[in-house]
């Protein structure tokens, strides 16, 4: 035994708040430390194109293996389905129509959302975010929820662009019929995130991986002849720009914590 233990005199009989509120301490002193920091990390080279890519490749596979985006993605397809109460066939204007799919995304781990697909063809091909509490349908506004103004998905699809809208992980209470973790209040997301953790993955990683096999699927269609963009806000912009960040092949990334995107230009496609 060590010499001179002392019993711990703290208040609390659940120390639980104390030991989150040390780790967010550490989480703050650690990212003010990463300021001083950043120049050791980044050797920028941008005298070309080519130049800056190959200057940055180390960071990309770091910040890969930051979030768990680390797994091969599975072969790009885009699978419509649905039945008799739910067909395929959400919804149809005079520009595009609006079919639920699903897309493989790793071994064993499906994506599912909505496929936007407009009547002429597509001047740009996006994959909108909305936020974790929100639904596909809600962004393109085929149900109440988000304003007008904010239908982002929508504004897209009305100016010819194809967009893949994902379903995201949501922050409701988890859903479950073991006490114990109902004890816990651990939403959804928490969940995924626990379990992830011990196998050196990430939530995070696991949507980008996601949205970044919706962008496979993009550029086998298109190839290059369609730029590509990724757009969200809150959770789902936050997901726009790890996967503008990590893919080169993204030609543009826009996010905001707030529904009302910054202007951006795609491919003369304003997101704005």
């Amino acid at each position: 035994m060590l010499p001179g233990p002392k019993a711990l005199d703290w208040p609390e009989e659940d120390l639980s708040s104390r030991l989150m509120d040390g780790a967010h301490q550490f989480a703050e002193r650690k990212i003010a430390e990463a300021a001083r920091w950043r120049n050791e990390y980044w050797k920028i080279d941008a005298t070309s194109r080519e130049t800056y890519e190959a200057s940055i490749t180390e960071n990309r596979q770091k910040l890969r293996e930051i979030i768990g985006a680390v797994d091969p993605r599975s072969a790009p397809r885009m699978e419509r389905y649905g039945d008799d109460a739910c067909p395929a066939l959400v919804a149809e204007t005079s520009g595009y129509r609006v079919h639920q799919v699903r897309w493989p995304v790793l071994e064993g781990v499906f994506a599912e959302g909505l496929l936007v697909q407009p009547k002429q063809s597509a001047v740009a091909s996006v994959v909108a975010l909305p936020d974790a509490d929100q639904t596909p349908e809600q962004l393109l506004g085929l149900t109440p929820g988000i304003d007008a103004a904010n239908q982002f998905a929508r504004r897209l699809a009305e100016q010819g662009c194809e967009v893949v809208i994902p379903v995201l992980v949501q922050r409701t209470l988890l859903d479950t019929p073991d006490k114990q973790i109902q004890n816990t209040r651990q939403t959804s997301r928490e969940w995924i995130y626990r379990q992830a953790f011990h196998m050196g993955r990430h939530i995070i990683g696991y949507e980008v991986q996601k949205v970044l096999a919706a962008v496979d699927w993009f550029r086998q269609r298109h190839g290059d002849s369609v730029p590509v963009g990724v757009a969200g806000h809150a959770e789902g912009g936050l997901l726009a720009f790890y996967a503008a960040a990590l893919d080169p092949r993204v030609d543009a990334g826009v996010g905001q914590r707030s529904l009302r995107l910054a202007p951006a230009r795609l491919g003369g496609t304003n997101l704005s």
